[in-house]
Formats: structure tokens, C-alpha cells, sequence
């Protein structure tokens, strides 16, 4: 595997991350999915100022930035993270279906690819657990709540 090209990609979709964002941030956390037919992508980051997390599609709601623009930027970060997973298949590496990259302000991060079948796995219940992994954030609905309990329930269950 081209490190130098994954260097690249990787510069490439923090840096788009970074575009988007509309103030000063300490942290991000993004999540995304590829495979043959579709992707996606989301992501929080922590505002310098602030202790809740935005979530990258409320963007346009709470700054002046136009959903054009959002959109621009957000389709510019699921052709890198595409370009990304066709990298890992050129070099006869097996293709991930998810990741995800965390990296802060200082120039630190950390990236997980993901391997698991995602075609039969409930999208509300992957992100609530996966904000709570990532994020420690506790879900306030009564769906999210019973999805982290059974995940949380499944994980002691494994432990003993």
C-alpha cells in the first residue's frame, strides 16, 4: 500500500472536515460507511467554546452557511473517503465497510476500519452505540436508550 497516497487521503478529508466546520473546534469524530453501492458520512466536533458536540448536518441550521455550500463540502468528503476505501481494494487489501477517524486540533489522531457486515445492523442502533464508543454520549430518546442498554447488556454478558 501506497503510504504516501493514504498520507494524502487522509490530509485530504480531515482538511475538508476542517473547511466545514464554521468556528474554532477542539475535537472531531467522524464516522463512514462504504460499499458498492452506496456511502456515507457524518460527523461531530467539539467547539472550543461549547461542551455539546454539533453534529456536521446541523451545520446550515446553526450558522450562516447555506446548504449548497454544505453540500459542496459534504460530497467533496464522501468522494475522498471513497477514494479511500478504492485505494485499500487497488492494493488487494480487504475493503472496509466503515471507519473511523478521530483527530483533534493539536494534530493527533486515531483511525479504526471496521470489517463487519453492515447490511443487516439497524442505522439508528449503529449510531447510537457508536456515539456512546466514541463519544460517551448517552442517547435521550427511548429507542436510543433501549439500544444502548441491549448493547451494553450483550457486552456483560461477554464478559462473564
Amino acid at each position: 500500500m501506497n503510504d504516501e497516497k493514504l498520507g494524502r487521503l487522509y490530509q485530504e478529508i480531515v482538511g475538508i472536515i476542517i473547511d466545514t466546520i464554521p468556528e474554532e473546534w477542539l475535537k472531531v469524530y467522524l464516522y463512514a460507511e462504504v460499499n458498492d453501492g452506496s456511502q456515507t458520512a457524518d460527523f461531530y466536533y467539539d467547539p472550543k467554546d461549547n461542551d455539546n458536540p454539533i453534529c456536521s448536518h446541523d451545520i446550515t441550521e446553526l450558522f450562516t452557511i447555506s446548504e449548497e455550500e454544505y453540500s459542496i463540502q459534504w460530497h467533496q468528503l464522501l468522494d475522498s473517503i471513497k477514494e479511500l476505501w478504492r485505494e485499500f481494494i487497488d492494493n488487494d487489501e480487504a475493503p472496509w465497510t466503515s471507519f473511523t477517524l478521530i483527530f483533534d486540533n493539536t494534530g493527533k489522531f486515531k483511525i479504526d476500519f471496521s470489517y463487519d457486515d453492515l447490511s443487516n445492523v439497524d442505522p439508528h442502533e449503529k449510531a447510537t452505540i457508536w456515539r456512546y464508543e466514541n463519544m460517551g454520549i448517552v442517547p435521550k430518546s427511548n429507542s436510543g436508550k433501549k439500544h444502548l442498554e441491549k448493547y451494553l447488556q450483550t457486552i456483560k454478558n461477554k464478559e462473564n
